[in-house]
């Protein structure tokens, strides 16, 4: 009799544990997002101002740099399209954020910026990068939450098509996702844990686009709690019930 049980409860557990393991993200509407937007409204308040901004950010209850402690900052290049000259951008590609994601800003006058597109949408927030002076948005954006989220979208603006990596972070340092942007357009974009958990605690963006760089605008958090796993749960009265059937039928 219990041979014949063993499997069932095998099953059960494993149904309940492999939906309690949250998986990465799944690609979600924009518009589909409640939650709070981070604007940069305040950051550059004319059409057509840019602004640079040295050590760390705070906006809209999110804090902004340009990296997490742990990660080395270090320098890609990228050949510009159609010539043969190449443009510099922030890498982080080396190390990992350490638990806690402090936030690091850039050198000064090379952290971050903003930028008003002198449209509906305002200002942006850009990565300056390594050409600072020379040209920006080709830096890294580094974002820390409040509290762990289950659920973002953005606004990505000046992207045509180049390379871009949206690297979504939990409090402890270890990556959730690495999310390839790469060649999308303008847009608004926005994804979220499947199964819902509440864990990205803070994200990096970094780019090798070449015309522009790349701005941020219109950030979303959602900061849904974890749901019940509730497809598990609801097998379970069938699984118990098959069980019973089963030990009425060996009596």
């Amino acid at each position: 009799m219990k041979f014949r049980l063993r499997p069932l409860a095998a099953l059960l557990l494993g149904l309940i544990a492999g939906t309690a393991q949250a998986g990465a993200t799944d690609e979600v509407a924009y518009a589909s997002l409640g939650g709070t937007t981070v604007s940069f409204s305040e950051l550059a308040a004319n059409a057509f101002d840019s602004v640079l901004i040295d050590g760390l950010l705070s906006s809209g209850g999110v804090q902004f740099g340009e990296r997490f402690a742990g990660q080395e900052l270090a320098v890609a290049k990228a050949p510009r399209p159609g010539e043969v000259a190449q443009d510099w951008f922030d890498d982080l590609s080396f190390g990992s954020p350490a638990a806690g994601l402090a936030l690091l800003a850039g050198a000064a006058g090379a952290n971050l910026g903003a930028y008003h597109y002198g449209d509906a949408d305002g200002a942006a927030l850009f990565g300056v990068g390594p050409l600072a002076g020379a040209a920006d948005g080709f830096g890294a954006i580094s974002a820390r939450f409040a509290s762990p989220v289950s659920a973002l979208g953005l606004q990505l603006r000046d992207a045509d098509g180049g390379a871009v990596t949206l690297s979504l972070f939990r409090a402890d340092g270890s990556l959730v996702e690495a999310v390839d942007l790469g060649g999308r357009s303008d847009g608004r974009y926005a994804f979220a844990r499947t199964g819902g958990a509440a864990d990205i605690a803070g994200f990096t963006l970094t780019n090798r686009d070449s015309y522009y760089g790349v701005s941020i605008d219109n950030l979303v958090l959602v900061a849904a709690p974890v749901p019940e796993p509730a497809s598990a749960l609801l097998l379970v009265p069938g699984l118990l019930a098959v069980a019973a059937m089963a030990r009425r039928r060996n009596r």
